[in-house]
């Protein structure tokens, strides 16, 4: 029996780069969809919506704003049930968004704060979208399946909160 090395695999190499270019082609898609809404709040509804259609393990695809001192859900697609308001500086949601970066939570069975948001199984990934003057909005992406994203996931993420923050007010 002969082994084969991963290196000898050329469709591993192969599926990896079009996963690649594919979610490039999204990303840019997206980047492009938020710069022509005419609203900041229509760009965040349009950029869900994208998402949860492009992504098929992206289980729920929420939005959450800033309203006062907490964060209200402004869209939600197939999201379990939860609360309409989570607080912006505690919490599982507000703890993912204080970096810069989006956070990736392999699974949540191992952190049962995010029950208290409606998420008891699968994976979670939380990106802050930020300006000068502050936290705006957070985008919550949940599979139902554990270790679903990936760092290019993260890194998607990261780009389209980068993008909504040049498109809030107060940018």
């Amino acid at each position: 029996m002969t082994l084969i090395r991963e290196e000898d695999k050329p469709w591993k190499t192969d599926l990896a780069r079009k996963a690649a270019l594919r979610r490039e082609q999204v990303a840019q898609e997206l980047e492009e969809t938020i710069q022509r809404a005419p609203s900041f709040e229509e760009a965040l509804r349009q950029a869900v919506e994208l998402m949860k259609r492009r992504f098929a393990r992206y289980s729920s695809v929420t939005a959450y704003v800033a309203d006062g001192e907490g964060l209200a859900v402004h869209i939600a697609l197939d999201r379990p049930q939860g609360p309409d308001r989570v607080g912006s500086t505690e919490g599982p949601i507000a703890e993912a968004a204080k970096d810069s970066a989006a956070t990736v939570v392999s699974t949540l069975t191992s952190s049962p704060a995010w029950a208290e948001v409606g998420l008891t199984t699968g994976s979670a990934m939380v990106a802050p979208i930020r300006t000068e003057a502050g936290l705006w909005a957070i985008l919550e992406v949940w599979s139902d399946f554990r270790d679903a994203f990936s760092k290019p996931d993260a890194k998607l993420l990261e780009r389209v909160a980068e993008a909504l923050a040049k498109k809030t007010p107060a940018a």
